[in-house]
């Protein structure tokens, strides 16, 4: 009896061993580590707990934290980087730090398919010397033309704006000249018409009619032509004739 108690004894003792030592194992902690290739830190690169399918990424400082417990299988993936899967110890649990070298990855393409769609995407691609790659759409995107950002003229149907400029500043300058040469002409026509008024009116007009001395028509005429005689160059003799008179008496009254 007592060596039948003492067997269930040790059995219970074996049973609560392995089962705590399964706790033990199965404890899961934060490891904090460091993703590098040589002595360059890795940023975004993807690291995953396969058994818990739970992951995070690498920051700027290659650095990351992740849970995990012995025997979980840690992956770290990159297209540029050779995947590594890393099985957690009991020496990674102890330290809480994992610290993980990976290698730049080379891909190889041994043989392309004439006319197949490709996107290289790789590091490095290594591709068999006469091989022909169907073009894809970012192949076939134009290389950006200069043209754009230096030329003002570009995208206006050819519209030359220098040459627009230069018109226009000719059109100025033909203008301001019309309006010289048109100016200098209605001052000709009025020099014209002041030297024609005595010779179309008469001496009689003046001496008889207006009773201005003979010596004295062209200071008359002067004083009609400060009081604008020359803006009636264009107008009919009765309007000439009739602004002259009212003059003339302007002329004695002052003269009186």
């Amino acid at each position: 009896m007592k060596l039948k108690s003492k067997n269930i004894f040790v059995t219970i003792a074996i049973l609560v061993f392995v089962y705590s030592n399964s706790l033990a194992q199965k404890k899961i902690v934060e490891l904090e580590g460091t993703v590098k290739s040589d002595s360059i830190v890795l940023q975004d690169i993807n690291v995953i707990n396969l058994t818990s399918n739970l992951g995070t990424s690498s920051d700027k400082y290659g650095n990351y934290t992740i849970y995990a417990s012995i025997g979980d299988s840690i992956l770290f993936s990159s297209i540029v980087y050779r995947q590594r899967i890393i099985k957690i110890s009991k020496s990674h649990i102890e330290s809480k730090t994992l610290i993980v070298y990976l290698e730049q990855s080379t891909h190889e393409l041994d043989e392309v398919e004439i006319g197949q769609k490709m996107r290289l995407n790789f590091g490095k691609i290594s591709v068999p010397k006469g091989t022909i790659l169907d073009n894809d759409n970012i192949s076939l995107k134009k290389v950006p033309n200069s043209r754009k950002f230096t030329d003002p003229t570009y995208g206006n149907s050819g519209v030359d704006f220098v040459e627009i400029i230069k018109l226009l500043t000719n059109k100025i300058f033909e203008k301001r000249k019309a309006r010289k040469d048109e100016e200098k002409d209605i001052k000709k026509q009025k020099q014209i018409f002041l030297e024609n008024i005595f010779k179309n009116e008469g001496i009689d007009f003046f001496t008889v009619h207006l009773n201005i001395k003979e010596e004295e028509i062209y200071l008359f005429l002067d004083y009609c032509e400060d009081n604008g005689l020359s803006n009636f160059y264009k107008s009919d003799e009765f309007l000439i004739k009739n602004f002259i008179i009212k003059q003339s008496k302007n002329y004695h009254s002052i003269k009186n």
